[in-house]
């Protein structure tokens, strides 16, 4: 039971590793000159077949929550928020689990969240292919 809290703790502490390095990260591009979308690239997949990759609109999805913009983000990828709020529940719920000593518990893993990002991921795959083969509407 004792290796399981230490587990719990350690992957709470990466949780808010990653959240200070994303801060500091922000923080460099919001001070200095330097801009994160200079750090985008095209989509190999969707250069070549003209049609959109699972992952397509990901980074746009993030740009656009970094600005304000969930309703956008949504649209170019709804995974990013999806984890973002899983992410800041991750946190929330460690910070809370801390503050009473452990009376509440770590946010317990469970595979149905792989599962909903999964199905999430493909919907929106989808979605965005329909549209783009059968109503030439294109999404990004």
């Amino acid at each position: 039971m004792e290796e399981k809290k230490e587990i719990e703790f350690s992957v709470w502490m990466a949780g808010l590793a990653l959240g200070i390095f994303a801060l500091l990260v922000l923080g460099i591009a919001y001070f200095t000159p330097f801009s994160l979308e200079s750090l985008t690239y095209d989509c190999w997949v969707h250069k070549r077949s003209g049609l959109y990759c699972p992952g397509c609109g990901g980074t746009r999805a993030f740009f656009a929550v970094l600005q304000g913009n969930f309703i956008g983000s949504f649209f170019y990828h709804p995974l990013v928020l999806y984890m973002g709020i899983l992410y800041v529940v991750f946190m929330f719920r460690g910070i809370i689990h801390f503050l009473s000593k452990g009376k509440y518990p770590f946010m317990k893993f469970r595979l149905g969240y792989i599962y909903v990002a999964i199905g999430i991921t493909i919907v929106q795959f989808l979605v965005k292919n329909i549209c783009l083969l059968l109503f030439h509407i294109a999404w990004i």
